[in-house]
């Protein structure tokens, strides 16, 4: 890897990160996880070389660099990408959140001081740096996402077409570097808003961890036995039954109930809460029809006689009412005068 050029290692980083974002591994993968760590070597290595050779200088503007050091603009997003896509139980969530963030932060500052970052843009991420709070309303925040939405796919529209524009043209063309330009340009757009949505969920989700890790160490500082405290709950009452029935003298010292039915009141003792049937549903129903509540017998429709074959007057009557019938079924579908079956 010390044998690739700045360039070399760039698009390689790059090419691993199209490959994991299309591929079928899990996340938790040993083969997603060694691609993840190669990209981040090469990428890392990438930045050190821009860093060593110092391809940005904060004397210059955006049109004093050329096209091929611009596209090393993105290489901060693209380690930011792949830091969220680590998984190592060795390692803290709350540290790979916080690595990532401080990725896209620096590619957002390097765009800021290039003045390739929107007003609103900028003004949304120095909110999300100082912490400002939110005051826009429900609706206004909707629109807020749509409008990004739409101007996300714009720029993805275009940067398809600057792609189909180059991949039909020559380097001998006079606007070839025009073209090229515009494509490195509009991809740093595309990811000034993705980071953007980066810091967004990831803010969200460092509140999480940082609660999580709070409430572990709450239970780790637990001692493991705790001590044994006195019981301060408050016996309830006994009224009166842990003490004697009569006195010495044989004068009650507390109401009691003398009975003979010892049977009876053991056999309440295990009965359960509720109250039990005390007639079956048959017994009931004797007693509401004894009572006149219920009504047997009703009314049956009358059989209809049958035509006799011999009877053509009356065979033709019923085979013309069948027939003006369906005429009216036919004039009158189902639903018809019921406001076009509204209801």
């Amino acid at each position: 890897m010390d044998n690739l050029t700045l360039g070399e290692l760039f698009l390689s980083g790059k090419r691993i990160l199209t490959e994991l974002e299309e591929t079928a591994l899990a996340s938790i993968d040993p083969q997603y996880q060694a691609k993840v760590r190669d990209g981040l070597n090469r990428l890392e290595r990438a930045n050190q070389l821009v860093q060593v050779l110092a391809v940005f200088s904060s004397n210059e503007i955006v049109d004093d660099v050329n096209t091929e050091d611009l596209q090393y603009l993105l290489i901060p997003i693209f380690l930011g990408d792949l830091t969220l896509k680590v998984t190592d139980p060795n390692l803290k969530r709350r540290l790979i959140l916080e690595s990532a963030k401080n990725y896209f932060d620096t590619y957002l500052n390097m765009c800021e001081e290039y003045q390739l970052i929107r007003p609103e843009e900028l003004r949304m991420y120095k909110n999300k740096q100082e912490n400002a709070p939110v005051r826009l309303s429900a609706g206004q925040q909707r629109q807020q996402k749509i409008d990004q939405f739409k101007r996300e796919k714009a720029v993805e529209n275009q940067i398809k077409e600057l792609r189909t524009r180059l991949d039909e043209s020559t380097k001998e063309q006079s606007d070839w570097d025009d073209m090229e330009r515009d494509l490195v340009l509009s991809t740093v757009q595309l990811y000034i808003i993705k980071a953007l949505q980066h810091l967004t969920s990831v803010e969200q989700e460092l509140v999480m961890v940082k609660e999580m890790e709070a409430m572990a160490e709450d239970r780790r500082r637990m001692p493991e036995q705790r001590t044994e405290q006195p019981d301060r709950r408050i016996p309830p009452p006994t009224w009166g039954r842990d003490k004697p029935l009569l006195s010495k003298e044989g004068r009650p010292l507390q109401p009691f109930v003398i009975t003979n039915r010892r049977e009876d009141i053991a056999k309440q003792v295990f009965r359960p809460g509720h109250s039990l049937p005390t007639m079956t549903i048959d017994q009931y129903l004797e007693q509401e029809e004894e009572r006149g509540n219920i009504i047997r017998g009703g009314y049956s429709p009358p059989e209809k006689e049958e035509i006799d074959d011999n009877d053509h007057e009356a065979l033709d009557a019923d085979v013309m009412k069948k027939r003006e019938w369906d005429e009216f079924v036919e004039a009158n579908p189902k639903g018809w005068g019921n406001r076009g079956n509204k209801g």
